[in-house]
């Protein structure tokens, strides 16, 4: 089995730069890797979780892809958990239904060929959310029915931390990894897949390959980049065969690595955020 990991394309209404890397992603996978399936890891639109016309066309610009396709919510989705969320921007039950009414459940699991694909909502960890209480039970029981068959899992943010100092959830998903990864030590966990450092990185944890997904939007600044990880844009690709995970970056030809700050798009949208232009 094939997968291919796409993260934080950033897509917006506005088109520009982000989408003009997004288009050269599909015609890359589409055409050179063929995988049997793609997992977005979160970050899909822009900016703000509650501009609906980004949402939309953040749709129907992934429904150019050939493979079946399943996402999993970003910060930038539907908000994120913590007392100061970026923005002030948290995580809320509306905001996940708004995602869920146009990319289907925020957590989902997919069996293919013989393996099993376990997609994690990030953002409700810590949330306190009735919805992480449901997230949990669910997690709870998918475990229990895995015994034996290979695991990959992917959310957005990180489990096992990101920085030497603590941040809360604003960069992983902090004091909950604890629980989850108690769960996850009762299957056979090959890979972990996650974005929204905008970087790309591959860590062995144990018998799993902990893997950082590069974005396809924009990359990271230099100034707050994580040693040892490559800060260009692209893609992962992951080979599933005889219950081990082999992932590879691809880099894919005419990306423009560009920061957040050199993308008319983000600032702008960024500006109507603060102008209170997006509610």
């Amino acid at each position: 089995m094939k997968i291919v990991q796409i993260s934080d394309t950033h897509l917006t209404a506005r088109g520009g730069r982000t989408q003009e890397n997004f288009d050269r992603i599909v015609d890359y996978v589409n055409d050179q890797v063929r995988p049997d399936l793609i997992v977005h890891s979160g970050d899909i639109v822009i900016i703000h979780p509650d501009d609906a016309d980004d949402r939309a066309h953040a749709r129907e610009l992934m429904q150019r892809f050939t493979a079946p396709v399943v996402v999993v919510p970003g910060n930038h989705d539907v908000g994120e958990p913590g007392e100061t969320p970026w923005k002030g921007i948290g995580v809320s039950d509306e905001r996940v239904a708004a995602f869920e009414a146009v990319w289907g459940p925020d957590h989902w699991r997919r069996d293919v060929d013989g393996w099993t694909v376990l997609g994690l909502n990030s953002e409700l960890f810590g949330s306190g959310l009735d919805r992480e209480a449901a997230q949990w039970q669910w997690i709870e029981r998918s475990v229990a029915e895995l015994s034996g068959r290979p695991v990959i899992v992917f959310l957005h943010k990180p489990i096992w931390s990101a920085l030497d100092e603590p941040v809360g959830h604003a960069v992983d998903i902090g004091e909950s990894r604890t629980r989850l990864l108690a769960l996850l030590d009762q299957v056979s966990l090959a890979a972990v897949g996650s974005g929204h450092l905008h970087c790309y990185r591959q860590t062995w944890r144990g018998d799993a390959v902990e893997v950082w997904a590069p974005a396809t939007g924009f990359v990271g600044d230099v100034d707050d980049a994580v040693p040892g990880t490559l800060q260009q844009l692209g893609v992962v690709e992951y080979h599933c065969e005889d219950n081990r995970v082999r992932a590879y970056y691809r880099s894919v030809p005419g990306l423009d690595d560009v920061t957040a700050t050199s993308v008319p798009e983000v600032t702008g949208a960024i500006a109507d955020l603060d102008a209170g232009a997006v509610s």
